[in-house]
């Protein structure tokens, strides 16, 4: 059995490995280490994802995919979560949600296979989690777009502003010789995001 462990930010500013050592806890936790880590800034409601692919690909029967909240594997619509399931499910690929005790029986040696009622509450646990994701980004979105309305009504929207507070502190970072990891612990940024104001 090989654990991997897929991490995913939505934007390049998010840093995707920001629950790396959390995950990673979890996992020693139950007395085993993770194979690999599948990290990438893609939005979860993009079905073709590189590094998912990879893990996919990757994984053989028996294997386990570890994730932080299910918000990170999908925010995809029901027909299309279902799709990508069934291929998860196709290469024998178990999935362990962090936040999700119902689904950590499989790290456990000391417990039996899961009984068919088990397997059934596991994916009902999944497929609501999944559902839940996609309705807080259709949520959000909703609110963004009538906030936006609102506030191009008062004369007020300026479109996506830079973040010049972090900008300025990753510049004097960078200027102090440190290097794009150190930066990243630190401010919690994505590389991508080091790098453009490297250029700047």
């Amino acid at each position: 059995m090989f654990i991997r462990c897929y991490l995913r930010a939505s934007t390049q500013e998010q840093s995707a490995d920001r629950a790396k050592e959390e995950v990673t806890t979890f996992v020693n936790s139950y007395n085993h280490k993770i194979a690999g880590f599948y990290i990438e800034n893609e939005s979860g409601t993009k079905a073709e994802r590189p590094e998912l692919e990879r893990l996919i690909n990757d994984s053989h029967n028996g294997d386990v995919l570890v994730i932080e909240k299910m918000d990170r594997l999908t925010r995809l619509p029901y027909q299309q979560w279902q799709t990508l399931k069934s291929r998860i499910q196709d290469k024998g690929l178990t999935i362990v949600v962090v936040d999700q005790p119902m689904t950590h029986q499989a790290l456990s040696t000391s417990q039996p296979e899961l009984s068919a009622i088990q397997q059934a509450l596991t994916g009902f646990m999944l497929d609501l989690g999944a559902a839940m994701a996609r309705d807080d980004y259709e949520t959000r979105l909703k609110r963004q777009k009538q906030g936006i309305a609102k506030a191009k009504e008062e004369g007020k929207y300026k479109g996506k502003q830079i973040n010049t507070e972090l900008h300025k502190n990753i510049k004097k970072m960078l200027a102090g010789g440190l290097s794009y990891t150190d930066i990243q612990n630190a401010l919690g940024c994505s590389r991508a995001t080091i790098a453009r104001v490297k250029k700047i």
